[in-house]
């Protein structure tokens, strides 16, 4: 008898550990390195996906890397051109978004090792040194001399290692 209840305790044991495994491998648990980047052809992130600046991002180097902890929080590291940047993170399976920095959040969607983030970005109006303005239509920033950017939504595309 006292056998039979140790193969039982076992099999419950071992069977929760490839339970456990199994969400492992389905959650964002681990490192997550981009793959591609892109620009939607619509703002609300539909349309096709124009690609070709991923070329160039990858010549000069650009690497990105999501490295998600369990509990909710991570980091998203950064190099270009021999420079690295690490940005805190947190996020939300239930609402299936990542915050960076607390203040800026992107949804994503995950699909086996893939994890696509689409960044939606409101219109704005930017000056000369880069820095964003107050004025709210193209017409007052153009009028201004300076730069206005459509609304507009970014895919970045990463896969587990």
């Amino acid at each position: 008898m006292k056998k039979i209840i140790l193969l039982l305790s076992l099999l419950v044991i071992f069977s929760c550990e490839d339970k456990d495994e199994t969400e492992e491998s389905n959650s964002l648990v681990g490192t997550w390195e981009i793959t591609n980047v892109g620009e939607y052809a619509n703002a609300d992130c539909s349309g096709a996906i124009d690609d070709s600046e991923w070329a160039l991002m990858a010549a000069f180097g650009l690497d990105a890397v999501l490295e998600f902890t369990s509990g909710g929080n991570g980091t998203y590291i950064v190099t270009a051109m021999g420079e690295t940047q690490k940005i805190l993170m947190t996020w939300d399976e239930s609402k299936s978004q990542i915050c960076f920095m607390g203040v800026e959040c992107s949804t994503y969607k995950l699909n086996d090792n893939k994890l696509i983030v689409n960044d939606q970005q409101e219109a704005y109006c930017e000056d000369n040194n880069g820095e964003d303005t107050s004025d709210a239509d193209q017409s007052t920033c153009e009028a201004a001399g300076n730069s206005w950017f459509e609304k507009s939504c970014q895919m970045m595309e990463f896969t587990k290692k």
